[in-house]
């Protein structure tokens, strides 16, 4: 589907809302072609109504391109996925989106938690509410039988929350390292999918992350 004849033309992205900040904090010269619609990240917690929200916003819009910022988030995600003139961003959840498939996959088998910004303010109520782990010794257990590490992953967009990361180092007694990844992936694959989608690409004036872009004859 291309959208080449309609410069003007938005792109709808659904995104769990744990990308908020960063998909807000894109360059200009991308945000500018983008309509971006977001469901609570807790609902990662809860696939079923993860995949029925997703559901309703794509047929409340049913013509039209959109782009989705999730991973295998819903049992029903790749059926989801086969909608015509629907893209879906790379990696199998929200880590794997921003810090591409090769830095993802090593922290994996590194046997690495990860901590986004977003979840990061909520991690008690992940643990607590969402998990289940109220108690701190059960919660300690569970992670230091399942991971070797734990990191924070830092975007850039917003300040490392040092004094949260401490209360989970303490909470844990695991320390936290900080695994710094910036915009770029995110930024390099949403641009990708919108070049599938036909979108003309035009310099936005104090954009410098715009390299190459033409502007339109």
């Amino acid at each position: 589907m291309s959208l080449s004849g309609n410069p003007g033309t938005r792109i709808r992205v659904l995104s769990c809302g744990i990308l908020k900040a960063e998909l807000n904090a894109l360059s200009p010269s991308i945000l500018r072609h983008l309509e971006i619609v977001l469901l609570d990240s807790i609902l990662h917690m809860r696939p079923q109504d993860l995949e029925s929200g997703l559901r309703r916003l794509l047929d409340s819009e049913p013509v039209g391109p959109a782009i989705l910022a999730f991973g295998d988030c819903a049992p029903g995600m790749r059926e989801i996925c086969q909608r015509p003139g629907l893209l879906r961003l790379p990696g199998i959840n929200c880590c794997e989106i921003v810090l591409g498939r090769e830095r993802f996959r090593e922290l994996r088998r590194q046997g690495t938690f990860l901590f986004m910004p977003e979840w990061t303010v909520r991690w008690r109520e992940i643990f607590g509410l969402e998990l289940g782990f109220r108690d701190a010794d059960l919660a300690r257990d569970f992670m230091t039988e399942s991971m070797d590490s734990l990191a924070y992953v830092d975007t850039g967009v917003v300040p490392i929350p040092r004094s949260i990361l401490r209360e989970i180092e303490e909470h844990f007694r695991m320390p936290v390292r900080i695994e710094a990844a910036g915009l770029g992936i995110l930024e390099a694959t949403l641009r990708e999918a919108l070049s599938k989608l036909g979108v003309p690409f035009t310099t936005v004036s104090g954009d410098p992350s715009a390299p190459g872009e033409e502007s339109p004859a």
